[in-house]
């Protein structure tokens, strides 16, 4: 298989050449997008035998995507429609959401695109490789884009081109096939007949009167300082990559601490058994006993090994780099690093974790913002389709907060504020189960009667 930036750089020239349109990925945006899927992979361009890997970026994503998800809920609801989109897909996709929040922390972005599949509604995850958009609108919000799929046959390698572009008259979706594709300079246009799994496709659509696009861009809330000129996010580590190297690097002086410091016996053979001609180590320390052909002048038959280690001033600037990560990555310092254990108050640990909530706070909002696209797109879907008649559709989200927030503190406050007629009952209701005012007063004598 070729190397990812020959395949992705063939990849746009191929849609460009066929298309006649200017791909929006930059040099700057593709080196940097191919970088960083890298160090996702814990494949660092600086890794050697001699290097060894954190593997930070990986790490970075996880964490984030799992402090934005935690306890996540979300639902459709106020119609039939929405009753049938929350059951038939939604649910479905928010299942995979910390996963798809990875993948976008990762490199930056990852799209939400509906289709029908035999009559049933679903979502494909498109990660940034397969993504390349060919037109923004005048704030820079994505509208028309190539979706990239490859299938091989034997040796023959096929690529599809999804397009979809948004026109006057509608969104209009093309499917065009390339034999050899991104690895032989753009390859032949050929039919989707060659490929089975693609033959019921069809080869173009326009579906009039849709005024938005049909997939939906989680964009990573960050200013991108690769290209600011750029329609596409970064990954959250972009602007960290040089202080992991720095801490890899740092990583790997410390290993070699420990293994040249490692306890070593320097034994003259004279000390050691002969058998058969060949030097006999003691049983299980051949790795402690280093044989010398030396004249001792009889003196010590052994000499022991063991210089003190360095280990701390090691560990200590892998700390140091690690917390510089940390800020940069938009992590409360003491997710990775050692903050010493020393013992910190309730309000200490909150500051420290402020952080973290800012940075997971921004993007549970992008993650909204994106699932409120993908509903509209669903509903579109819908309409067009005809799969379920018209109806309202009211979405509501709930994001777990304990990153900085003690739960069951605030759930106290809010009680003493309900027993002092300073909040009603349903704003508990819907703070704490996540319900509209709607939901949560209609929902509210059952607890009463209680």
């Amino acid at each position: 298989m070729m190397e990812l930036e020959t395949s992705y750089a063939m990849m746009m020239q191929s849609i460009e050449k066929v298309l006649g349109k200017k791909v929006l990925v930059s040099d700057k945006m593709k080196d940097a997008m191919i970088l960083w899927d890298k160090l996702y992979r814990c494949q660092a361009p600086w890794q050697k035998e001699e290097v060894k890997s954190l593997c930070l970026a990986p790490t970075v994503v996880s964490e984030l995507a799992c402090q934005t998800t935690l306890d996540f809920s979300s639902v459709i609801s106020g119609s039939e429609r929405a009753d049938y989109l929350n059951e038939s897909v939604y649910q479905e996709t928010l299942a995979d959401i910390r996963q798809c929040v990875e993948y976008a922390c990762a490199c930056g972005g990852l799209v939400f695109k509906p289709y029908v599949d035999n009559g049933k509604l679903a979502v494909e995850y498109v990660r940034a490789n397969a993504f390349f958009p060919i037109e923004v609108d005048c704030r820079g919000k994505i509208i028309s884009a190539v979706f990239t799929e490859q299938r091989r046959k034997g040796l023959r390698l096929f690529t599809r081109l999804e397009v979809h572009t948004l026109e006057k008259e509608g969104v209009r979706t093309r499917n065009l096939v390339l034999e050899g594709g991104a690895f032989v300079g753009g390859g032949r246009l050929t039919t989707l007949r060659e490929v089975e799994e693609w033959a019921d496709l069809a080869e173009e659509v326009l579906l009039t009167g849709v005024k938005q696009p049909l997939f939906s861009y989680l964009k990573m809330p960050i200013a991108n300082t690769v290209d600011p000129q750029s329609a596409l996010g970064v990954s959250i580590y972009s602007r960290a990559v040089g202080l992991m190297e720095e801490a890899d690097l740092q990583f790997s002086r410390l290993l070699w601490e420990y293994e040249g410091g490692e306890l070593a016996v320097d034994a003259s053979v004279d000390a050691l058994l002969m058998e058969n001609g060949d030097i006999k180590m003691p049983g299980l320390k051949k790795r402690l006993f280093r044989a010398l052909d030396v004249d001792t002048g009889g003196g010590d038959l052994y000499s022991v090994f063991a210089p003190p280690l360095r280990d701390e001033s090691y560990l200590n600037g892998l700390m140091e780099l690690l917390m510089r990560v940390e800020d940069l990555c938009g992590l409360a310092r003491g997710t990775f690093s050692n903050l010493n254990g020393s013992a910190r108050t309730a309000t200490e640990l909150n500051i420290l974790r402020q952080r973290s909530y800012s940075t997971v706070t921004d993007i549970q909002k992008a993650v909204e913002r994106s699932l409120r696209d993908l509903v509209k797109a669903l509903e579109t879907m819908a309409t067009v389709f005809d799969l379920v008649p018209e109806g309202h559709c009211d979405i509501t989200f709930s994001f777990d907060d304990s990153v900085v927030t003690d739960r069951a503190s605030q759930f106290e406050e809010m009680q003493l504020l309900v027993s002092q007629g300073i909040l009603d009952k349903w704003e508990l209701r819907s703070w704490y189960l996540g319900e509209t005012e709607e939901q949560a007063k209609k929902n509210l004598p059952v607890i009463e009667k209680e």
